[in-house]
């Protein structure tokens, strides 16, 4: 009885998404970032340790 509410919720939630003109690489992709000076990999702009190798940034 409760899942019914699922659906009819996920389809209201993708409607207002797509009227705000989301676009699903936006989402997952981070705020801001820079490289690590060690490793090279990406690192967003507050960690203050590269989770890759270990070094602080």
């Amino acid at each position: 009885m409760f899942l019914m509410w699922i659906v009819p919720l996920l389809l209201i939630g993708l409607v207002v998404f797509a009227a705000a003109g989301g676009s699903l690489t936006q989402v997952f992709k981070p705020a801001s970032s820079r490289a690590c000076p060690n490793c090279g990999k990406t690192a967003q702009n507050d960690w203050k340790i590269c989770p890759y190798c270990g070094r602080t940034l």
